[in-house]
């Protein structure tokens, strides 16, 4: 019998994009992926061909559309008939949604994804579980220190499994001919850069790229390109507002290089392989919705306030948009359309960059993660991401391989800059970073705190304890314990205490010791047997 898969995916295109990852795994799997998507969605999802087979709900549950109480029932139940003929083996619900939830339950198949809503009706909350727990931790709580990509969430969903990367295009380092686009849109406006700043970069685009520019976006931008390209001259040529989802794709097929915002279209340039340069402020970041694509180039704010709430936050001055300064911005894009290694045109720029940290997007078999080839601080909020990220991996998905803690720390920027970026990278030096910026303190006791706490909160998972006994307990770890907030966030508030018991304590070790590892190695300097180390322990956990 065939593994034919329903996706319910209700978000934006975007989003469906960011699916692809989740698809390619249940075709490599042998299964057939059929996506459900929202009606504004479907036509989109059918020009880029993102799975076999695409459905849109119907106009039943859309109030815009006149129906009556009865019509609509009428139609849920047809609809609902229509897809048990399908014959779906699964379904797997991507979104904290109830309708995609009402449909899968309503199918009578098995659910994988979300299942139910961890906020109910009456105010109360349900506990989630495995992935699902988590997408809602990161998105409300831990989301400044979640380091784990979207893309291998929803991939998650499907249930363990090792991840395998895609290959390098094998024109990676070649010049590209192709026009430079540029998307002057975004979800909002504190997501991207200001008009007279988008000014500046097409000029300065022109001057030092020397490429055609095509400036790309939605209706609502239309205006503001016809204005751009009056004023910078005969290469620059405005589509905002006037190409379908297809006419755009094979738009951005022939770009050479693609300059955006978090949106939809550099997630589309990304599974086409085409080099991309993202901009994250406010309250985009790339570790969660990064291009997910080998080689893909992030320019992040320095801001202390960064990741702000974006939309509605109270923010004046949005100066989170005004670094690197567009000339910059458009000497990165030439160097990456000449095929130039990132970390040499970061190594050239570097005193341009002080207010921004560039990140190369790295493929693993432990999902997307993000090498910084930007002098970085040592930070005590850095380092617990990295510790937390092998920790949630290790819990939900054993199956996968992890760098070493001195390779993933390296990649985090916690070390010196080697010459060739491209490799994996031990801890080569932990005084200075290579703009000669001491590193932040970190107090010896932190770690051994860190690692207490993680013991004793392993402790209390073991024992039998009634629930307000076990509330107190979880809110004096909490108290006494800070750096283990992430943690009980994610096991406590959205999980209930209730996840997979064996498992926990496996990752629980493996964090106890990695905590005690950094200490060793930020304590006394670079260590050559930390590697060889944990591959014992490893084996032996």
């Amino acid at each position: 019998m065939s593994d034919k898969v329903l996706i319910i995916q209700e978000a934006r295109l975007g989003d469906l994009i960011q699916s692809g990852p989740l698809i390619q795994r249940i075709s490599a799997e042998g299964g057939s992926p059929t996506v459900l998507v929202r009606p504004g969605v479907c036509e989109g999802a059918r020009a880029l061909g993102v799975a076999p087979e695409i459905l849109s709900w119907p106009d039943f549950g859309n109030p815009a559309v006149p129906q009556s109480f009865h019509e609509r029932i009428a139609g849920s139940r047809d609809f609902i008939r229509k897809m048990r003929r399908q014959g779906f083996s699964r379904a797997i619900v991507l979104n904290h949604h109830g309708t995609g939830i009402a449909l899968a339950k309503a199918l009578g198949i098995p659910l994988l994804g979300f299942d139910h809503l961890f906020d109910r009706g009456d105010g109360g909350t349900v506990p989630l579980a495995g992935w699902p727990a988590y997408l809602v931790a990161s998105s409300r709580g831990v989301r400044a220190l979640n380091r784990i990509h979207l893309s291998d969430m929803w991939r998650g969903f499907a249930g363990p499994g090792a991840f395998f990367p895609r290959p390098v295009p094998v024109d990676a380092t070649k010049e590209r001919t192709g026009p430079t686009v540029v998307v002057l849109g975004g979800r909002s406006p504190f997501r991207r850069l200001a008009p007279s700043a988008l000014s500046r970069l097409v000029s300065a685009l022109v001057r030092f790229d020397g490429y055609p520019v095509i400036l790309s976006g939605g209706a609502e931008d239309r205006a503001l390109g016809e204005a751009i390209a009056a004023e910078c001259g005969s290469q620059v040529v405005n589509t905002a507002g006037q190409t379908g989802v297809g006419e755009l794709a094979a738009l951005i097929a022939e770009a050479g290089v693609v300059l955006s915002p978090d949106t939809a279209t550099i997630h589309l340039a990304a599974s086409q392989g085409v080099p991309t340069v993202g901009l994250f402020f406010a309250s985009a970041i790339p570790f969660e919705t990064g291009a997910y694509r080998e080689g893909a180039v992030s320019v992040v704010t320095r801001e202390d306030c960064y990741p702000c709430g974006g939309e509605g936050s109270s923010c004046s001055s949005l100066s989170c948009r005004n670094s690197p300064e567009p000339d910059v911005l458009a000497r990165i894009v030439a160097g990456l359309r000449r095929g130039e290694p990132v970390y040499r045109i970061v190594r050239r720029l570097s005193d341009y960059l002080t207010g921004s940290q560039i990140l190369v997007a790295r493929e693993t078999p432990s999902g997307l993660l993000q090498e910084s080839v930007s002098p970085g601080l040592l930070s005590k909020e850095g380092l617990l991401a990295v510790l937390f990220r092998r920790f949630v991996v290790r819990y939900l998905n054993p199956d996968v391989s992890l760098p070493s803690l001195a390779q993933e720390l390296a990649l985090s920027g916690m070390s010196l800059a080697c010459e060739d970026s491209r490799n994996v990278r031990e801890l080569s030096c932990l005084g200075k970073s290579s703009s000669g910026a001491e590193k932040e303190g970190i107090d010896p006791l932190w770690f051994v705190r860190l690692e207490r706490g993680v013991d004793l909160y392993l402790g209390l998972r073991e024992r039998s304890l009634h629930r307000g006994e076990r509330e107190r307990m979880v809110e004096r770890l909490a108290g006494d314990f800070p750096a283990l907030w992430p943690l009980l966030h994610h096991l406590e508030r959205v999980e209930g205490g209730q996840g997979d018991h064996p498992s926990l304590l496996r990752a629980g070790a493996a964090l106890s010791w990695e905590t005690t590892s950094a200490g060793r190695l930020f304590g006394r300097g670079q260590s050559r047997d930390i590697p060889e180390k944990e591959e014992f322990h490893a084996e032996v956990r």
